[in-house]
């Protein structure tokens, strides 16, 4: 069952040998990001997987669990990626340390890398060819978000299963070896329960079976009947596991679409002009000028190769425009950022086009080598560029304080500045940013809250912070450290009666509120309410929430 797949002019013998050049590239990506292994947290969502998350993940009984849950809450979720939360509870248990965690997104970066040169070679790109475009790969600055942000070795590791499912039909079709098959199925589960993008691996697999193979009814079939089955039982875990709370309508996912058109060319400027990347990438703060002229030159490249393969060209776009399609549909309650590890995988595309390009056609040994070093160079400037905007992911203090540089229009940006500078005691910086992300958006989340904080911090009995607190409150009912900060103030300003029914919804809201509890008490017995003190204190015995030590005693030897 042996075949040719493409037939290409490149095929050729390449004019420059590079020995070893996987090592090549393997030993360039560990000594690009070994630094940002002893990077720390950004507070941007990894918190919650390394923090927030201990119980869940320290616990290997809970691994079946993490199959039937969403990725940040047990069922109102709208990502189900079990083996992301897999990968997480590995490095828990393993050894919990940040080091870990990102030596585990540089081990999915290189294996990605590998897998990619791979697939060159399959395609049968010619050798100098499938290593630069690899290194270009490898060391791009687009992609760094991917390798040093934790989170988003989500799509390092989709990428790695979709090269292995992709590359495994390849081999099955040339070889007709059974052993290709389930290496196929395998690495196509494994994409889809890293990400829902996995989906679009069998569109792909079938575009390379009707563009560049003679495949039988027979073959389609075999394969067909393969992504049905393990679709159906993704879809059928997925929908039992998760219930999405917030569940736009056919018109809004429309218009949310079209709104997001524009990221199409932002994207493909930073594949080949990255030089306006953002930790914090905002669509608003993102300008489209390197987009339209990295169109224009991948468009006259293109055009320059009479004997491209249209075919490739092709199949090139459609990897690129189907695997980003997901981020167009991603709701903007859910998620307003344009993340750039979102490009990880459909970067892969522009690579396929690059090789359809006049820079990899056959040429004479002069210009190949002139090409060759010339890529060189590029590559060289994208290690800088990735070194440089590396460092932005180092700490949450420098992180965030770049995403506000980059992204000015996010209120969210400048409400996490404000609250990392508020942990640090740095509060005239603090109140300046809260003060931005409530002019820009004044219903944003816990902005509020933190501007009556700041408002307190100077003066303990201001009465503008009621104000704020009482409007986050409004906005977002129940968040226990704003209702425990209304109980405060309350209590501050003599008014013991909505003290205490304050203090009495921080009990409600969080039974195992200790604090909460304690000030209960106290106020109670303040004002002579043994009774009601007692009440609490046998309720909570009976819930088995937790009684505060030291004061039931004294409560009881009340007249």
């Amino acid at each position: 069952m042996k075949k040719k797949t493409i037939d290409q002019a490149n095929t050729k013998s390449p004019f420059i040998v590079i020995a070893y050049p996987v090592s090549i590239i393997l030993v360039v990506c560990v000594l690009l990001y070994i630094k940002s292994l002893h990077f720390g947290l950004t507070q941007l969502d990894d918190s919650i997987f390394i923090n927030d998350f201990h119980d869940l993940f320290s616990k290997g009984k809970n691994f079946g669990h993490l199959f039937f849950r969403g990725v940040f809450f047990e069922k109102d979720d709208s990502y189900y990626r079990p083996l992301l939360m897999v990968s997480f509870m590995f490095n828990k248990l393993l050894t919990g340390k940040l080091f870990g965690y990102h030596l585990t997104n540089l081990f999915f970066h290189l294996s990605s890398c590998v897998l990619l040169y791979q697939l060159f070679k399959v395609l049968k790109f010619r050798n100098d060819v499938s290593f630069i475009l690899t290194l270009l790969f490898a060391v791009h600055p687009v992609l760094s978000q991917a390798v040093v942000w934790i989170p988003g070795r989500n799509d390092s590791m989709l990428t790695t299963f979709v090269l292995a499912g992709f590359i495994s039909l390849i081999r099955y079709y040339e070889t007709g070896k059974w052993f290709w098959l389930p290496v196929h199925f395998i690495s196509l589960a494994f994409a889809l329960y890293t990400k829902e993008s996995g989906v679009i691996l069998p569109v792909m697999c079938m575009a390379y079976l009707f563009l560049f193979t003679k495949s039988s009814i027979k073959t389609y079939a075999l394969f067909i009947a393969g992504w049905f089955v393990l679709g159906a039982v993704w879809f059928y875990m997925r929908s039992i596991s998760i219930e999405p709370i917030i569940k736009p309508t056919l018109s809004e996912y429309a218009t949310g679409f079209i709104n997001r058109l524009p990221l199409f060319i932002q994207y493909i400027g930073k594949s080949l002009l990255p030089f306006n990347l953002s930790v914090f990438p905002m669509q608003a703060d993102t300008s489209i000028v390197y987009g339209i002229v990295a169109l224009l030159l991948l468009c006259v490249l293109l055009f320059m190769n009479k004997q491209s393969d249209k075919k490739m060209i092709l199949f090139g776009f459609s990897w690129f425009a189907l695997f980003l399609l997901p981020a167009f549909f991603v709701p903007a309650q859910v998620n307003e950022q344009a993340f750039e590890h979102r490009l990880y995988l459909p970067i892969i595309g522009i690579f396929l086009l690059l090789q359809q390009t006049i820079l990899f056609a056959d040429q004479n040994a002069a210009q190949a080598k002139t090409i060759f070093w010339s890529s060189l160079c590029v590559c060289l400037v994208f290690v800088i560029i990735n070194f440089n905007h590396q460092q932005k992911f180092k700490n949450e203090i420098t992180f965030w304080e770049n995403a506000v540089a980059d992204s000015p229009s996010s209120s969210y940006a400048h409400k996490l500045l404000g609250v990392k500078y508020f942990n640090k005691g740095k509060f005239g910086d603090s109140e300046k940013e809260i003060r931005e992300a409530l002019q820009i958006d004044s219903t944003e989340r816990y902005a509020n809250f933190y501007f009556a904080k700041n408002l307190l911090n100077k003066n303990s009995k201001d009465p503008r912070a009621e104000y704020y607190l009482l409007k986050e409150e409004k906005l977002h009912p129940g968040f226990i450290d704003n209702v425990f900060e209304l109980a405060k103030v309350n209590f501050e300003k003599g008014d013991k009666e909505k003290a205490e029914s304050y203090l009495e919804a921080c009990t409600r809201i969080a039974p195992g509120f200790m604090q909460a509890k304690n000030n209960l008490l106290l106020l109670l017995m303040e004002q002579g309410k043994k009774q009601k003190a007692l009440d609490y204190i046998n309720q909570w015995k009976a819930d088995k929430s937790g009684v505060p030590e030291g004061l039931e005693k004294q409560i009881i030897a009340m007249p």
